[in-house]
């Protein structure tokens, strides 16, 4: 992803200790990040204060049912070290959107070289080099996804550094098209499955406390593959617009000049009062786009609430107008409409 999901920590307890010893939060940390990426060598965990690897992705089984899934794992190192893991998956049949999250102390892929592998017992998160494999078991459904990179890695803003005002900066690049095969297990079906997923990889110190965004992946019919990314300040004021154009190889680095986002239809959730924006028009004059983006399912919410205390909007999209596609969107920091 992208910057995703704010954690605070992990539980309770945890955020408890930092409170008692008067220790900055994670989140508080402010730091620059001046150096290029290297890989395999940085798809290892680091010693950043907060990372992420995050996927996304769309499955299809043998029998023709769709399926969509987010399954991202956090590293938050401050003091001692806290693992996050949410996983989601929206049946594309009958609308119903599964999720489920935990948290772990300490760092289950420590000591790893040019790759990472956080498993234990019930799930995992493991790869390197463009070949991972995920496995999530849940009350509600499972699956062992095997995913290898089909094209070159893609480095955001300047050499894979993107600035974020006075939040600091952040290392960030993505596979943005990984092929999929496996298995998915719900309803008591087990189906083998293929589908095409995107993968995003970022850490750094920063702060995000007071920052909220609107994040896009985009894989287009025509082999284009587009980021696009909208941060904002606590004041509602952008901060940060930027993207990426990705296409035979080649990419290009969006900046407000290039795109324009704009808000369409709303959804609101009856669990918390929050409106999400789930339809949006996105236009790049240089590139003849002229794009509609909506949710395929509307009830995408996520609630964090026992890992990162938060709550926000993660699901797939599908991409109209000019040109044609999927991808995901992920929403965080809207208000409840009561407040």
């Amino acid at each position: 992803m992208t910057i995703s999901v704010l954690l605070m920590m992990a539980t309770a307890s945890y955020y408890q200790f930092f409170k008692e010893k008067k220790t900055p939060l994670w989140f508080e940390a402010k730091a620059a990040s001046n150096l290029l990426i290297s890989l395999p060598e940085d798809d290892a965990p680091h010693a950043y204060k907060m990372e992420w690897w995050y996927y996304n992705g769309h499955l299809l089984t043998a029998s023709g049912k769709k399926y969509s899934f987010h399954d991202s794992l956090f590293l938050i190192n401050s003091g001692m070290s806290q693992m996050v893991n949410h996983v989601s998956l929206t049946d594309h049949q009958s609308g119903h959107h599964y999720i489920d999250q935990r948290s772990t102390a300490g760092n289950l892929s420590v000591g790893t070289v040019n790759h990472f592998d956080f498993t234990t017992d019930h799930w995992s998160i493991a790869g390197g080099n463009g070949i991972d494999q995920l496995i999530a078991s849940t009350p509600d459904f499972s699956f062992k996804l095997d995913l290898n990179s089909t094209q070159a890695p893609v480095f955001h803003g300047k050499d894979g550094v993107i600035s974020l005002g006075t939040a600091g900066s952040s290392y960030y690049y993505s596979r943005t098209r990984m092929a999929i095969t496996g298995t998915l297990n719900i309803n008591g079906q087990s189906e083998a499955v293929t589908g095409l997923a995107w993968f995003d990889h970022q850490w750094g110190d920063f702060s995000t406390t007071q920052l909220s965004w609107d994040w896009f992946s985009l894989q287009l019919d025509n082999q284009a593959d587009l980021m696009i990314y909208q941060l904002r300040d606590k004041t509602n004021q952008s901060i940060l617009y930027t993207g990426s154009y990705t296409k035979d190889g080649n990419t290009e680095i969006l900046s407000s000049n290039d795109f324009t986002l704009t808000q369409g239809q709303h959804w609101h959730s009856t669990k918390t009062d929050i409106d999400y924006p789930v339809a949006w028009k996105i236009t790049i004059p240089s590139k003849n786009m002229a794009l509609t983006t909506h949710s395929i399912i509307n009830d995408s919410e996520f609630d964090a609430s026992l890992t990162s205390y938060n709550v926000y909007w993660e699901g797939a999209i599908k991409v109209s107008g000019s040109h044609t596609g999927l991808g995901f969107m992920e929403l965080n920091g809207y208000s409840n409409t009561k407040n």
